[in-house]
């Protein structure tokens, strides 16, 4: 039996499709979100306070050890007396469980700057705020860089999960048209592809941030 592919089902319904890949877009956003949260709680991971690094590295198990979906489902079910709408129910998640994965990327690449580098700034007169905002932050954004761009591509695949809370993201426009076309392979093969390009576009764009290129990131390790 052979099987006849028509594409023109879908087409039909790329309306859609446009308003499920806004949705995604605007979902995985929350790197912005997670990025801050991840900074800060990564900043105090690598703290010389124990009672600060105990604290952070305790948030960061508890909620990178807990799966995504469990995430969604506590904002959305566990906490429905909220009435928080689902879209901000899957930031919420995604946010939270990001951020904790930024936490440890983020702590790596503070470990990774000589640490000379801190002491010397420091006794020249700089803060701590100023000698991480200066002499820290720029050397480990160079070394977390790849990471980074590796997390924001699988935050833009874990984003799917934000339909089963009936959040109309790119999954979720792919099950109402396979519903109503009943074209399956054709369906989730665009959107395969679909979500393959996003996924390569955003790792780019990462990749572009100032600093932020593999040369220079040899070339620290090669100063360490």
């Amino acid at each position: 039996m052979t099987y006849h592919f028509d594409f023109a089902p879908i087409w039909a319904h790329r309306d859609l499709l446009i308003a499920g890949l806004a949705r995604t877009v605007a979902v995985s956003a929350v790197l912005v979100i997670a990025l801050l949260l991840g900074i800060v709680v990564g900043t105090l991971a690598a703290a010389r306070r124990r009672l600060w690094r105990f604290a952070a590295t305790g948030a960061v198990e508890m909620t990178r050890n807990v799966p995504l979906l469990i995430h969604m489902y506590l904002w959305y079910v566990g906490l429905a007396f909220l009435r928080l709408p689902p879209f901000l129910c899957a930031v919420l998640g995604l946010a939270i469980y990001s951020a904790a994965y930024v936490a440890e990327i983020v702590r790596a690449g503070i470990a990774a700057v000589p640490h000379g580098q801190s002491e010397s700034a420091l006794a020249l007169g700089l803060t701590r705020f100023r000698t991480l905002r200066f002499i820290v932050y720029p050397q480990a954004l160079r070394i977390v860089a790849p990471s980074l761009a590796s997390l924001f591509s699988q935050l833009i695949k874990d984003s799917s999960l934000a339909s089963v809370i009936t959040v109309s993201e790119l999954s979720f426009a792919a099950s109402a048209i396979e519903s109503d076309t009943f074209r399956s392979f054709e369906i989730y093969i665009t959107v395969a592809l679909i979500y393959l390009m996003l996924v390569m576009a955003a790792s780019r764009l990462v990749l572009l941030l100032p600093g932020a290129h593999r040369p220079l990131l040899r070339v620290r390790f090669a100063d360490a």
